[in-house]
């Protein structure tokens, strides 16, 4: 950070406490930190508000992501000027991202955005509006997909452009991409956010874009460089004790050892994530652990314990609405069902799972759905209804069809 500007000597005296920055190197950390000068003076030196929202930022940056929540909502009760509130309800909003509070952080982000629209803060207004496609996404809604290009348009108008925002906001766009089953569009979003910020001093960021890159990886098959990737976001995880993100990236590992079929290993690291969401009390997102637990199961011979799980995902995901965690709980109960014989309980899973699916839109997910229907009609000898359905797959496939589902229409 101090690069040739500051010595190692005077480096040493602030860091040990022996030595007091001067003005001139207060301002050279805060702009390579990308802070206001005040986030490091005490609050003596600041006005009230400009005190409590550093205090805020304190806490975000420490990680104390409930506690940044309960001082931004009691914040909020008091009385601010306008432009201190919408910082506040920035900075609120990220905390309760990361708590898994979609509903409530977009609520205060868009309120947030709102206002630098209007005050013509593009930059404080992009970052807000990355943040809406953060809620967005794990609202699992089509709206995080234009929010996200949004935001990284707004940040690219200012020149120059800020690199580390430019950076987030790649990020967000490369998981959106995820979600959708964008795989090869999500690595190369992630790679470019790499390369435009230097992520390596912002370690959390750089976790959630190995995560990523991890799953993205895995669902191409390519599990030897999805490995590499998932370790190194858990390495980062555990330095940083980011119980979340920790969750998801153990659930991660998880489901790839599952198709590696390391299943001890497996069960190991989702039970872990399981437990990190009861502890935390999240349930944004535990769906994903849910089925990944389901499938696990089913390949163990546990057909009872797969629908238990499986069950336990659909309540969870259909309350909060999340609508591809809601059809990926119906299709496995459909393929437990079709395993126990039970073919009229299967089509009706099936079904449950295309409603579900179809608000998303047209597009990997509804593709997914259909091929997977398709096999299963397929097993009971219903040919007819495996090709309809794989031709719907193929009209909903936003990209070429894989040579696999050509060659199974041809022969269905």
């Amino acid at each position: 950070m101090a690069r040739d500007d500051i010595s190692r000597t005077a480096i040493y005296f602030v860091e040990t406490g022996k030595a007091k920055p001067s003005m001139e190197t207060l301002v050279l950390i805060a702009e390579r930190t990308g802070r206001p000068v005040e986030f490091f003076l005490g609050p003596e030196a600041m006005p009230v508000p400009a005190a409590k929202i550093a205090e805020l930022e304190r806490l975000l940056a420490t990680g104390a992501n409930a506690a940044a929540a309960a001082s931004g909502e009691a914040l909020l009760r008091a009385k601010l000027d306008a432009d201190a509130a919408a910082r506040v309800r920035q900075l609120a909003g990220m905390a309760n991202l990361r708590l898994g509070r979609p509903v409530v952080a977009r609520r205060l982000v868009t309120a947030a955005r709102e206002h630098f629209e209007m005050s013509g803060d593009v930059l404080s207004a992009a970052e807000s509006m990355g943040m809406e496609a953060q809620a967005a996404y794990l609202l699992q809604e089509p709206a995080a997909l234009p929010l996200a290009e949004a935001a990284l348009g707004m940040v690219r108008s200012i020149t120059p452009v800020p690199p580390s925002t430019e950076a987030q906001l790649l990020m967000v766009l490369a998981s959106v991409h995820l979600m959708r089953r964008s795989w090869h569009d999500a690595i190369a979003l992630y790679q470019e956010a790499i390369a435009v910020g230097d992520v390596v001093q912002d370690l959390h960021r750089l976790s959630l874009m190995y995560s990523g890159l991890s799953g993205a990886y895995q669902e191409l098959g390519e599990l030897g460089e999805a490995t590499r990737y998932a370790q190194k976001a858990l390495t980062i995880h555990e330095t940083l004790q980011d119980r979340l993100s920790l969750a998801r990236s153990l659930n991660n590992l998880g489901y790839m050892l599952v198709r590696m079929g390391e299943l001890g290993s497996a069960r190991t690291h989702l039970i872990r994530s399981l437990r990190i969401y009861e502890v935390e009390g999240v349930e944004s997102g535990l769906g994903y652990t849910l089925t990944s637990l389901s499938e696990l199961e089913l390949k163990l011979g546990n057909v009872d314990g797969a629908e238990a799980w499986a069950r336990q995902a659909l309540e969870i995901s259909s309350r909060l609405g999340e609508a591809a965690l809601t059809a990926e709980a119906h299709m496995w109960l459909g393929r437990i069902a079709a395993g126990r014989g039970l073919q009229p309980e299967a089509d009706v899973e099936f079904w449950a799972a295309l409603d579900a699916v179809k608000p998303l839109g047209s597009g990997a997910r509804l593709s997914e759905v259909h091929e997977a229907f398709a096999e299963i009609l397929e097993a009971r000898g219903d040919l007819a209804g495996a090709n309809d359905h794989l031709k719907q797959a193929l009209a909903a496939a936003h990209t070429a069809p894989s040579s696999a589902l050509e060659s199974r229409i041809a022969t269905a």
